[in-house]
């Protein structure tokens, strides 16, 4: 027995409008099967295709939100640089300014070392370099404040710098500061020599006999050839005669030690004070003794009261300095008088 097979058909009937003919279409199974897979596949690509697009805007969406917040961040970190280095320009220009107020105040210090050695009787630098920068006419930094408020304001027109000039500002200010530290360097040295010279000069002024030993300048008698008061004859005098009323006050010339203190009928109640190289001050016809040998005397301290005793024709302080055993004349020593008066 054979089997016959046959294709199977689908018949598609087309119905048009009702005076036109019936169209009829044959279709083998076959054909519908891989119509209908086709679109099936059509389908699965358009819905995968779908799928993909969404996921794509999605990924697209978040990139773009990122890109939005990283864009937000680097703006707000340009405008932190920008005002950084805004806010570091204005340091450099402050600092260009301090540097400038230190120029000032290193030129006013070399002055005042200037004076201060003018006042010790130094010898000064022959540089001159603080007289130049006090006679420029340069004022630098703020005023002081008894006239803030006659010149507080301030203006000009708006001209920013560029980034260059600050750079070259930069520079010179940290030059500036390279020439003021090693100017600082050099002044702390002088200032330091100096404060040891005024010292020195301090102490060597103290140990000098320069004060006048009395309250008064009245000079009955000064040192050198004279007509003796008492004999009429030519004579040495060997020291000054100070006129004075009996008891005013008699002074150390100079610090010392008391080193003799006794009485004698020619220099009367007397006190004689050591110094130093080789000096000693003699007080002489006091009427009264207020040391005792051995005392340490500061200069200017009361050591006795005027009088008249000794050879004397009346009351006067007959004061002699001594070099090494030798009279000379005390004129040129005398310079200066009490710190009280």
């Amino acid at each position: 027995m054979k089997l016959k097979w046959k294709a199977k058909k689908l018949t598609l009937v087309i119905i048009p409008d009702a005076n036109q003919s019936v169209v009829r279409f044959r279709i083998p199974h076959l054909f519908a099967y891989i119509a209908a897979a086709c679109f099936a596949l059509l389908l699965l690509i358009t819905t995968i295709t779908y799928v993909l697009h969404s996921h794509t805007l999605k990924q697209a969406s978040e990139l773009q939100s990122k890109l939005t917040g990283a864009n937000q961040q680097w703006s707000a970190t340009l405008t932190s640089k920008d005002k950084a280095i805004e806010q570091l320009q204005n340091e450099v220009i402050q600092l260009s300014q301090q540097a400038e107020q230190m120029k000032t105040q290193v030129e006013e210090m070399k002055k005042f070392e200037d004076d201060l050695k003018t006042i010790a009787g130094l010898d000064l630098n022959t540089t001159g370099k603080a007289v130049a920068s006090t006679e420029s006419g340069a004022v630098s930094g703020p005023p002081d404040e008894t006239t803030l408020d006659a010149v507080s304001g301030i203006g000009g027109g708006p001209n920013p710098a560029s980034q260059e000039d600050i750079i070259e500002l930069g520079e010179r200010t940290l030059a500036s500061f390279t020439v003021l530290n090693s100017e600082v360097k050099e002044l702390q040295t002088s200032l330091t020599e100096t404060k040891q010279k005024v010292a020195d000069k301090q102490h060597l002024l103290q140990i000098t006999p320069t004060l006048w030993p009395t309250t008064t300048k009245l000079v009955t008698s000064t040192f050198g050839y004279r007509t003796d008061p008492f004999t009429h004859r030519p004579s040495f005098h060997s020291g000054i005669d100070f006129g004075a009323k009996a008891n005013d006050p008699v002074y150390a010339t100079a610090d010392g030690k008391v080193v003799s203190t006794g009485t004698d009928i020619y220099h009367g109640n007397n006190i004689v004070i050591e110094h130093s190289k080789g000096l000693r001050t003699w007080y002489m016809h006091l009427n009264k003794i207020m040391v005792n040998k051995g005392d340490t005397i500061v200069k200017g301290n009361q050591i006795g009261l005027v009088g008249s005793t000794g050879r004397s024709t009346g009351p006067h302080l007959h004061y002699e300095v001594l070099k090494n055993g030798e009279s000379i004349d005390p004129k040129p020593y005398l310079k200066a008088m009490r710190k009280d008066e």
